[in-house]
C-alpha cells in the first residue's frame, strides 16, 4: 500500500506501531505533538501516595498515568493494598499488567465506557483516586461523585505542546503523509491547528474514541476513522481499513 502514516504520540510510544506498519508495507513518520513530563510536587504527591490504602478504587486514565503513577506509588508500597484497579482502555490496562496489576477496563476505550463498568455504579462513601495528567477532563470525577464517591486526583504528569513552526505541514506532505494517528484530544487539536482547512479536509485521521472523533469533525476533518482503542493492534487494524478504503476510492476515480 502506497501510504505514509503520521504518528503523533509522545516519543517512546510510536516504535511498536511503526514496526507493525512496516511489516504491513506501510511507511510512517514520527512527529510527536506533545511532550510528557513528570510533575514536580514531591511532598504533595507523597502524601497522596501514602493514602493509597484508604482508596477503594484507583483509576488510570492513560499509559503515561501508569508510567509515572506506578513509579511513584511503588516507592511507598512494595506490596499493593487490596484495591479495585481500573484502566480507561486496553492499552492502559496492558501497561498496568506489565507491573503485575490486573485492571478492569471497557471494551471501547474512554471515560464514557469506563463509567458503564458494573463495579463503578454504586460508590456511596467510597474513596476513588484518579491517576492522570494535570488539567485532564472532569467527566469521571463529576459522574463518580454523583454516584456517592469521594474523588481525589493524583496528577503525575503534564503535557507540553511541541511547536514545529511552519515546518510541520510541508514536512508532512513532503513525505507523502495521507494518514495520521492521534490518540489524545489535545494532541489531535494541536496537529489540526497547524494545518490549513484544505489539508484538514483531505487528511485521513485515525482516533481511538467517539469523543476525539467528534472533536476532529468539529475542526473540519472529513475522513475520521475510529479504532476500537488506543492500543497498537487496534490502531493498526483501523489504519489498514482506512488505507483500503482510500485505495478503493482512488481506483474508483480512475
Amino acid at each position: 500500500m502506497n501510504h505514509c502514516v503520521l504518528l503523533t504520540r509522545p516519543h517512546g510510544s510510536n516504535e511498536e506501531l511503526s514496526r507493525l506498519l512496516k511489516l504491513s508495507g506501510i511507511q510512517s513518520l514520527e512527529r510527536p505533538m506533545l511532550e510528557i513530563r513528570p510533575v514536580q510536587k514531591a511532598s504533595q504527591l507523597k502524601t497522596q501516595a501514602l493514602n493509597l490504602d484508604q482508596c477503594s478504587c484507583v483509576i488510570f486514565v492513560s499509559r503515561s498515568a501508569v508510567r509515572y503513577g506506578v513509579e511513584l506509588l511503588e516507592k511507598y508500597w512494595p506490596q499493593w493494598p487490596k484495591i479495585d484497579w481500573f484502566a480507561v482502555g486496553k492499552a492502559t490496562g496492558n501497561a498496568l499488567e506489565e507491573y503485575g496489576i490486573k485492571a478492569a477496563y471497557p471494551e471501547q476505550a474512554g471515560s464514557e465506557g469506563l463509567l458503564d463498568i458494573e463495579q463503578l455504579q454504586n460508590l456511596n462513601n467510597k474513596l476513588v483516586m484518579i491517576v492522570r495528567g494535570r488539567g485532564g477532563r472532569e467527566l469521571l470525577a463529576t459522574e463518580l461523585s454523583s454516584r456517592g464517591a469521594k474523588v481525589s486526583y493524583l496528577e503525575v504528569y503534564e503535557r507540553i505542546e511541541i511547536e514545529y513552526g511552519e515546518a510541520l505541514p510541508s514536512d508532512m506532505f513532503t513525505h507523502g503523509v495521507d494518514l495520521a494517528v492521534a490518540t489524545s484530544a489535545q494532541g489531535m487539536q494541536h496537529l489540526l491547528s497547524s494545518l490549513t482547512a484544505q489539508e484538514i479536509a483531505t487528511l485521513h485521521l485515525v482516533v481511538p474514541s467517539k469523543r476525539i472523533a467528534r472533536l476532529a469533525d468539529e475542526m473540519g476533518c472529513v475522513h475520521v476513522h475510529q479504532a476500537d482503542g488506543a492500543d497498537d493492534d487496534s490502531l493498526l487494524q483501523s489504519i489498514l481499513k482506512a488505507a483500503l478504503l482510500m485505495q478503493v476510492g482512488r481506483e474508483g476515480k480512475n
